[in-house]
């Protein structure tokens, strides 16, 4: 009976006492004109880059072709 009692005490806890109060924070959205400051300066040859590359490399390396993009285009 204890190895019972020990088992519902381990899956079945008390109530709590306090609610949770959890403060609901909005987080304001980016502009899409501050993302689009941060692109690059000749979005045609970017995105030349990216695609042969995706071409040559694959899929897996579309993300860090657009981050040498971005840092040296």
């Amino acid at each position: 009976m204890q190895f019972i009692n020990r088992l519902k005490s381990l899956f079945f806890t008390h109530k709590e006492k306090k609610a949770m109060t959890d403060t609901v924070v909005e987080v304001p959205e980016a502009t899409p004109s501050a993302e689009f400051k941060t692109g690059v300066e000749d979005f045609e040859k970017a995105f030349e880059f990216v695609t042969a590359g995706v071409k040559t490399l694959g899929d897996a390396a579309k993300d860090e072709l657009k981050a040498l993009a971005k840092k040296y285009l």
